[in-house]
């Protein structure tokens, strides 16, 4: 079970899921690295989940952060140049919200196979934000 708290973890930072030319460029990745940093400390200001048990409650706290965090960035306007992986990397959050219930659900109910599923989608949600990310300089919006 120490994996799924783990997935807990990664879902934290998954709040924070955010990423040319010039100026416009870096004003766009300011502004979404901080929007990034302030919602990553929402979360980790909920706490980490020390059980199974835990983990539902912690998802739904954490979920509605998750989709004020989203909604956030997807206000922000990216250079066009980055607009295609920004979005992507937005899509990619975004699909770790249902594994994040799915994986409480699981949690809840004991099941083994459900959770490891779960933590499965979550984990590879995450990699793609992260990477996409990465590549577009959104530094504080890269789960760590």
């Amino acid at each position: 079970m120490r994996r799924t708290i783990g997935l807990a973890l990664v879902l934290v930072c998954l709040a924070a899921g955010c990423g040319g030319s010039g100026s416009g460029k870096e004003k766009f990745q300011k502004q979404a690295n901080a929007v990034c940093k302030r919602y990553d400390a929402k979360i980790k200001a909920l706490g980490t989940p020390s059980t199974p048990a835990d983990i539902p409650k912690f998802v739904d706290d954490a979920v509605p952060i998750i989709q004020q965090g989203v909604a956030e960035l997807r206000a922000l306007k990216p250079p066009q140049e980055l607009a295609g992986d920004y979005n992507r990397m937005l899509d990619e959050t975004e699909k770790a919200i249902p594994a994040a219930q799915r994986l409480a659900d699981a949690a809840s109910k004991n099941d083994v196979a459900g959770v490891q599923k779960a933590l499965k989608e979550g984990n590879t949600a995450n990699q793609n934000s992260n990477r996409l990310a990465t590549k577009i300089g959104l530094s504080e919006c890269a789960a760590d």
